[in-house]
């Protein structure tokens, strides 16, 4: 159970009450069907391809169930580390850096946050740089940008 180790109690009671959820009858299981369902109640969104693969991976004895400890192994596929993310975000912060100056001005900053899905005003954008600049410079560099998205995931 590698997975919950990295969990705060929270994130991993979420994903105990997410597996829960679909065993119906409690012993501990769920059918290989409904393994779909439950990644996708976490906010996962395997492929039918993905989840075939899982099966034939994660399911040891081939009862045609997964059982807790497996779930947690399936998870795990999902997951990346801390570095991984970070090196993401770092690469996202040199896509929208469009300038090319190492740093995000607050309309680029705007620009990231409507491409995530959350078109905010220029105040509220004004708002989250103060939150994230920590150098109080006005801008974003990409530590400040990983730092305060890496604390937010």
């Amino acid at each position: 159970m590698a997975f919950c180790e990295g969990l705060t109690k929270l994130e991993a009671q979420e994903m105990k009450e997410a597996f829960d959820l679909f065993d119906m009858n409690g012993d501990k299981r769920i059918c290989s069907k409904e393994l779909g369902s439950v990644l996708r109640a976490i906010g996962l969104n395997p492929t039918e391809k993905s989840l075939k693969e899982m099966l034939v991976k994660f399911d040891k004895n081939n009862s045609g169930f997964i059982d807790y400890d497996e779930y947690l192994e399936c998870l795990d596929n999902f997951t990346c580390s801390s570095q991984e993310i970070e090196v993401q975000l770092r690469q996202a912060f040199l896509f929208f850096d469009k300038d090319k100056n190492g740093q995000l001005s607050i309309k680029e900053l705007q620009n990231v946050l409507v491409s995530m899905g959350e078109p905010l005003s220029y105040k509220e954008t004004a708002d989250i740089l103060k939150l994230a600049d920590t150098n109080h410079d006005g801008k974003l560099d990409a530590d400040e940008f990983t730092k305060f998205l890496c604390e937010k995931v």
